[in-house]
């Protein structure tokens, strides 16, 4: 199985960075993971997925590296870490792109899949304003990224998954408009998702 990329971006900074410690910061990556995951097994499938593909690593790897670098700097390198993963999302979703016609699907895509991957199920929570006719629009109120960090005294790590879809989504296509202005990581009462084709 490949292992997840904040774990291996973790691994490749502590090897460069610090290699005579790389051993003993692996351990207490690895330890501190397990320990977050022993918090949340009764969580749901569906966030499962989330806690696994960027939620605990993410807070596992920014406590680790607390131990060797100021707080700032261990943010700013997990930030890092989410923002390059976010980048190489946005280079294939800009190749499917350059396929004519193929703009009018994103905000069609949101709406069929906002439900099933970022449902009740997976500790989200939504109020739809538009889901269909090329506007996807919908205020996200409730989120395990922000909720999970907050849990574990980390609320300031949330803002990283946030600019995360700013990188991956904004200014895409010439007629196809991201618009964002509140999240629940940057301290507001929601997150205002819209993805909608231009002029919608």
């Amino acid at each position: 199985m490949k292992e997840n990329y904040i774990i291996a971006a973790f691994r490749e900074t502590v090897a460069q960075r610090f290699p005579e410690q790389s051993v003993e910061l692996n351990r207490l990556l690895d330890e501190k993971l397990s320990r977050l995951r022993s918090m949340h097994l009764n969580a749901s499938k569906e966030k499962q997925f989330h806690l696994e593909s960027q939620i605990l690593p993410g807070i596992a790897a920014y406590e680790t590296l607390q131990t060797v670098m100021p707080k700032d700097e261990a943010l700013q390198t997990v930030h890092g870490y989410v923002a390059e993963h976010a980048w190489t999302m946005r280079k294939t979703i800009l190749k499917l792109l350059k396929v004519s016609g193929l703009y009018h699907l994103p905000p069609v895509l949101f709406s069929k899949l906002t439900p099933k991957l970022y449902g009740e199920t997976a500790g989200f929570a939504a109020t739809e304003y538009q889901t269909s006719g090329g506007v996807w629009r919908i205020d996200m109120t409730k989120c395990p990224y922000h909720d999970t960090c907050v849990e574990h005294g980390c609320p300031e790590l949330c803002p990283c998954f946030c600019d995360s879809d700013d990188i991956a989504y904004d200014d895409l296509h010439p007629k196809l408009v991201w618009h964002r202005t509140k999240t629940l990581g940057r301290g507001n009462e929601c997150c205002d998702f819209c993805l909608k084709l231009a002029g919608k």
